[in-house]
């Protein structure tokens, strides 16, 4: 008799590259342990009105007025407007969402975005399903969007981010640090591929949209009077990158840049690379940790970002510097210091002892075998 495949729908939104990443990662663990997932970006699935006001305003929000984003964030974790929010994305998003459970039947539902959590649990309370609901946290701070009684189980990639979510009235066996879905390969020891020259080799970036400090950091890089190899990743933001082209045709003999638009190799970058700077988005810490390397934030988006940046500094992972400027006299100081990084290196390797892909495959399957019998 052939075993019935469990299959499941995985919400997701191209807020940014980080949700969707751990979407896809997590589909093809799915696919490896025997399971079928189908992969939603909701907005874009839903109607286009819909996708430019949430995608496009996010974006230009992010691009030309980030503070406003860092207000909404914080003004929309309060009670009152919170629980506002949470009605007015369960009538947008409620009868689209049912019809994909009647469509695809599943047998368990995730989220790698904390607007739908609120939604798939509220479908659970009201008898329209009774499959697994899981929440992957993508961030290391816990947004209230997240807290819902009849979400199964929450992934997470900290025990901070497992203390906010008892705070909020979770039960700690929901509870899972198992990481975020990243791809596999990150989860292959580090490997040593710095370039033989010996220089010392920093990896500069700014997330999947990019950021236009990537420019102003790159300055102040080429401004050490040591030896450098720079790897600098632009994501989708071609206006820096044919800046950044241009403007640093000509560097110091002592400097030597690799310049990149959207790359799918950040993994193999990092084994290059004795440093990572970037903004802390929860994908990027992620990834870090895997690769065990250190991570000096300069500049960051305020609301989550800012709260991974406090954790991070908190807990040893990373040292947040705010003038950019001076990002040459800290590559310098790590240069002369190789304990320091070492340290934060020894940090991220015990954290990441807990990150498994299987894990997660295997709670599905668990969760998913317990709901079926």
């Amino acid at each position: 008799m052939q075993t019935k495949i469990k299959k499941g729908i995985i919400f997701t939104a191209s807020t940014g590259g980080g949700h969707n990443q751990a979407a896809n990662s997590l589909k093809e663990q799915l696919k490896s342990d025997g399971m079928d997932a189908e992969i939603i970006d909701v907005f874009r699935d839903n109607n286009i009105m819909l996708e430019l006001f949430i995608e496009d305003a996010y974006n230009a929000i992010l691009n030309f007025v980030p503070s406003l984003y860092g207000g909404l964030y914080k003004i929309s974790g309060r009670p009152i407007p919170n629980s506002q929010l949470k009605r007015l994305f369960k009538r947008l998003l409620r009868k689209k969402m049912l019809k994909y459970l009647q469509i695809h039947n599943p047998d368990f539902m995730v989220s790698t975005h904390p607007l739908f959590v609120h939604t798939i649990a509220e479908l659970k309370a009201d008898g329209y399903t009774n499959v697994p609901c899981i929440s992957v946290v993508t961030d290391l701070e816990v947004h209230p969007f997240y807290r819902h009684s009849m979400i199964d189980a929450y992934i997470t990639s900290h025990e901070h981010t497992k203390k906010s979510l008892i705070k909020l009235g979770i039960s700690p066996n929901k509870i899972f640090v198992y990481g975020i879905p990243v791809k596999k390969s990150f989860y292959e020891p580090p490997l040593n591929l710095k370039d033989e020259s010996g220089a010392f080799t920093v990896l500069l970036m700014g997330g999947s949209l990019g950021s236009k400090k990537l420019h102003h950091a790159l300055k102040s890089l080429t401004q050490s009077s040591k030896k450098l190899v720079i790897h600098v990743v632009c994501g989708h933001d071609n206006l820096t990158f044919n800046a950044i082209k241009k403007d640093f045709s000509e560097v110091p003999e002592n400097i030597k840049i690799h310049l990149y638009g959207f790359v799918g190799n950040v993994g193999e970058l990092m084994d290059k690379s004795d440093i990572l700077i970037s903004k802390p988005g929860g994908l990027t810490v992620t990834e870090a940790i895997h690769k065990q390397i250190p991570l000096i934030i300069p500049f960051y988006l305020s609301g989550q970002e800012e709260e991974n940046t406090t954790i991070l500094e908190n807990e040893g992972l990373a040292v947040y510097n705010g003038d950019i400027d001076t990002l040459d006299q800290m590559i310098e100081h790590f240069i002369a210091n190789p304990d320091a990084l070492s340290q934060i290196r020894s940090r991220m390797k015990k954290i990441s002892r807990s990150y498994s892909l299987d894990k997660i495959g295997l709670l599905c399957s668990r969760l998913t075998s317990q709901s079926i019998a």
